[in-house]
């Protein structure tokens, strides 16, 4: 029985250069200071499935229901971007947001299909984006 032979690579090949230079009118412009951040600490992304799936992920009326207990009556912004789901879990849902004492903004960013269109309708304000999209069944 013998061994196959590997290709080895050259010890001695030279490493290439790169080298990047940025123009200075353009670090003039640059503003480091500037960083991606919430604007609100009370915010709900639903941004899976509604219902739990086969991997035990999706979003879950026990999950929405822990957040809305932590938030202790504050006013709350939903973001959502979901397929939809399972119909009683997002109908579970809604009667939270509605039964919810602070003011409940939801915002569709994406797409709110199905169960998910549900859950959007439980806002007090409903926002949604300019390029996004609700799905209703007939």
């Amino acid at each position: 029985m013998s061994k196959k032979q590997l290709p080895v690579a050259p010890a001695g090949r030279p490493c290439a250069r790169v080298t990047c230079e940025t123009l200075p009118s353009a670090l003039d412009r640059w503003n480091g200071g500037i960083k991606a951040a919430a604007t609100d600490d009370n915010s709900i992304s639903v941004f899976d499935v509604i219902g739990q799936d086969y991997w035990g992920e999706g979003v879950t009326a026990k999950r929405i229901a822990g957040a809305l207990r932590v938030m202790n009556g504050a006013d709350v912004t939903v973001n959502i971007n979901s397929p939809g789901g399972d119909m009683f879990e997002g109908l579970a849902i809604y009667n939270l947001l509605r039964e919810y004492q602070g003011k409940v903004t939801v915002k569709v960013l994406g797409i709110a299909a199905s169960a998910a269109s549900v859950i959007a309708m439980a806002g007090d304000d409903i926002q949604i984006g300019r390029g996004a999209f609700l799905m209703i069944h007939n």
